[in-house]
């Protein structure tokens, strides 16, 4: 004899129907690279879009490292600890401001020579839904070498990308406002 009982298919069995399945929350992702200040303006578009469905919204800061990914790894290259101090405030900064409009923030932090590949696989690994980028004024000389973001990203993601202008400020002045 068989130890398996079989299920009954008669009149009194209740048929399963399928749960809808919820739609999982929508996610934004607010990007700061290489400490570009992220502005009330930033946090407003953000806001704007996290706010019918009131998004989870996670503030990723990205240090640049120097040279090419085809050189010697070299100290001298990677982020100093006071670029890396400034990038967390900056990102600290923005996460706070956004707590305090009442939604739910995630902070992280990463080191990568490629910005916009990075952002694309932060985007298909977490499955963000938009990318909001801090645009800084730079000269047409320094657009054309490095590119402009929101292509760049966009090339490696399928979400909309969002640049928001700011201010730019070069290297040179933000370490001369640094110094006492």
């Amino acid at each position: 004899m068989s130890t398996f009982k079989r299920a009954r298919t008669g009149r009194g069995v209740a048929k399963a129907t399928p749960r809808p399945v919820p739609d999982p929350p929508r996610r934004i992702l607010l990007v700061s690279v290489a400490s570009s200040p992220i502005t009330p303006d930033v946090i407003r578009q953000t806001v704007a879009l996290a706010t019918p469905e009131h998004a989870k919204i996670t503030v990723l800061g990205i240090a640049r490292v120097f040279g090419t990914a085809l050189g010697l790894p070299h100290q001298g290259l990677k982020p100093t600890p006071l670029e890396w101090e400034a990038q967390s405030k900056v990102v600290q900064d923005a996460a706070d401001d956004l707590r305090t409009r009442g939604f739910d923030i995630l902070i992280a932090m990463a080191k990568a020579r490629n910005a916009p590949k990075l952002i694309g696989r932060w985007v298909r690994a977490k499955r963000f839904h938009t990318v909001v980028i801090p645009d800084p004024d730079r000269p047409a000389w320094r657009r054309r070498v490095e590119g402009e973001l929101t292509k760049e990203v966009g090339r490696y993601t399928e979400v909309p990308v969002h640049a928001v202008p700011v201010p730019g400020v070069s290297p040179r002045v933000q370490r001369a406002r640094q110094r006492p």
